[in-house]
């Protein structure tokens, strides 16, 4: 095997291993009942509405769709490797589906508990991303759309994110208002101590959604240092930092 061949093999090794923690940070954000990531809140939903789909199933479908925005925006500059966002997708979809069934064994019943949980989900998904960005090999759809927009209005990729992140969110509680007439979920709207409280199952946002948008790039802080000095241990063993 040449060196570049395996340099290609590893790097995506290790981004799956950082795609299987934010899958697992995904799941989490989704049994603690207070709030999923923005990004997984339109999955999300979709999925309480028609449950013959997984998460998974719709954050796959809804990743391809956000492909094809950016095959209308780039045109003759979106290129071929850009389609290994599909695979990306696919396999984070399998891996949240994974994890859901893995953690399904998990039931907690007070806030307290729930907090633990998305604090934890945060956690997870900020070590996950830290090891992607240290791979640099996969890339998930809604980054790449962001930075397709980016490059097409020449504006920075930071707020350009934190629109999107809003815009996934507002779109989300419009069709959890359409389906379920809660912007928060599924269930009964009776009033914002039932999403404060999570007395209502189901609920796609909440205090957890601002959590989830906040905690893990903060939280990167912390895991970029741990993963760089992990892959340079790893480096001691035989392998090279990249």
């Amino acid at each position: 095997m040449n060196a570049k061949l395996k340099d290609i093999l590893q790097r995506y090794g290790v981004a799956t291993v950082g795609l299987v923690f934010v899958a697992i940070g995904t799941a989490l954000s989704i049994i603690s009942n207070l709030g999923t990531a923005p990004l997984s809140c339109p999955a999300y939903v979709l999925n309480l509405k028609w449950p013959v789909l997984s998460v998974g199933t719709f954050t796959l479908l809804i990743n391809i769709g956000y492909m094809l925005i950016q095959i209308l925006l780039l045109r003759k500059d979106f290129q071929a490797k850009y389609l290994m966002q599909v695979v990306a997708s696919a396999l984070f979809g399998y891996l949240i589906d994974g994890s859901m069934w893995a953690l399904s064994w998990l039931h907690p019943g007070s806030f307290a508990a729930r907090l633990g949980l998305t604090a934890l989900a945060a956690l997870v998904t900020a070590f996950g991303v830290s090891i992607e960005v240290a791979a640099n090999a996969w890339m998930l759809s809604a980054e790449m759309t962001v930075a397709a927009v980016a490059k097409v209005t020449g504006r920075a990729f930071g707020p350009l994110k934190i629109a999107m992140d809003s815009l996934v969110v507002v779109v989300s509680a419009v069709l959890g208002w359409l389906f379920f007439a809660n912007p928060f979920g599924s269930g009964a709207w009776t009033g914002p101590g039932d999403v404060l409280l999570a007395r209502t199952p189901g609920i796609v946002i909440g205090i957890g959604t601002l959590l989830l948008a906040v905690l893990p790039g903060l939280m990167m802080r912390l895991t970029d240092p741990l993963v760089a000095r992990l892959r340079g241990r790893s480096g001691e063993a035989g392998h090279t930092p990249r």
